[in-house]
């Protein structure tokens, strides 16, 4: 087995669950700040210069934001990383 794949079989359920529940939380976040502000996805992934189908993924959890896409999607909410990330 890849050292990848050995760390992955390691990690106890738990961990994994924090994961989803961490990407989920932030996700929720997002879409709150967007939808008070009255944006769609699509307004704000043009305004932070990103595509919609990544923002879409990580609103629902899907897919795992990267510090750049954090950083965009609060500029562009006019809001802080802090705010994005309460509660993990």
């Amino acid at each position: 087995m890849c050292p990848i794949g050995l760390m992955i079989h390691q990690m106890t359920p738990y961990s994994i669950i924090m994961t989803l529940a961490t990407r989920k939380t932030i996700g929720q976040h997002i879409r709150e700040c967007r939808e008070s502000k009255e944006l769609t996805q699509e307004e704000l992934a043009y305004m932070a210069g990103i595509g919609r189908s990544y923002l879409a993924k990580v609103e629902a959890g899907t897919r795992n934001a990267t510090v750049d896409f954090l950083e965009k999607i609060a500029i562009s909410l006019e809001t802080t990383l802090e705010s994005l990330c309460r509660g993990v």
